[in-house]
């Protein structure tokens, strides 16, 4: 699955994959020397099979942020003037009816890569569980999303680029 980020996530993403290749080496310095320096006794035991759990622990960290990284695409496509479905830059004016309380409310929403996002002026990731659901949507279009805080029915009510 790929999922589209802004340059400086993919930037911050590569520095933390470096970050952990630089303390795996560094734990495994840490096993030489207590395997080296191994006199048979039960701290210098210790200390190697300390070492080798780290490097455990650390190689499964450094596979794990490896695979995490190629799934990684930067958004680059040319987002159009005029959008007809939601996407990417989009802000959308919805219609949000809580299904518990019949409550409703509208709002925009912006729809932003992975690491763009600012929850404080309601811009999320377009993976966010408010507003995945939302993707590839036209105006009129109805949409139900679950997220913890409730049900909501949403209504598209206008879609436009993001400035």
């Amino acid at each position: 699955m790929t999922i589209f980020v802004t340059k400086e996530y993919m930037q911050a993403s590569k520095a933390r994959v470096q970050q952990i290749e630089k303390d795996l080496e560094r734990i495994r310095c840490e096993k030489n020397s207590a395997f080296e320096g191994d006199t048979n006794s039960w701290h210098d035991n210790f200390a190697y099979e300390s070492a080798t759990r780290e490097e455990k622990l650390t190689e499964d960290k450094l596979f794990q942020a490896m695979r995490d990284l190629d799934k990684l695409r930067i958004f680059t496509e040319v987002v159009p003037a005029i959008p007809k479905v939601v996407g990417l830059y989009c802000l959308v004016r919805v219609l949000e009816e809580n299904l518990a309380n019949l409550k409703q409310i509208e709002k925009t929403i912006g729809i932003v890569p992975l690491g763009a996002e600012n929850h404080k002026k309601l811009i999320y990731s377009y993976n966010a569980p408010i507003v995945s659901p939302l993707m590839g949507a036209k105006v009129g279009d109805e949409r139900v999303i679950k997220i913890p805080m409730g049900t909501f029915k949403v209504k598209v009510l206008s879609i436009e680029k993001m400035r």
